[in-house]
């Protein structure tokens, strides 16, 4: 394939290298990056009191619709 390093003795391939330089990037980025919570619904923005109120009703009655479906 390619070369070899010395390394504490051994010999190891250098796509063993590249593939564990890049485990290590993937694995410091999914650190550094907060995850997120999936299920807080995004905030309501309504004119008024009464939309916002109907549109949490309709939220309610499509959620309760699609578990009625599900089982």
């Amino acid at each position: 394939m390619g070369g070899y390093f010395n390394i504490a003795g051994r010999k190891v391939p250098t796509h063993y290298l590249v593939l564990g330089v890049l485990a290590g990037y993937g694995l410091v980025f999914k650190a550094a990056v907060p995850s997120t919570d999936k299920t807080k619904a995004p905030p309501i923005k309504a004119s008024s009191d009464e939309e916002s109120k109907y549109i949490q009703e309709f939220l309610r009655s499509v959620e309760a619709e699609e578990q009625n479906t599900k089982h």
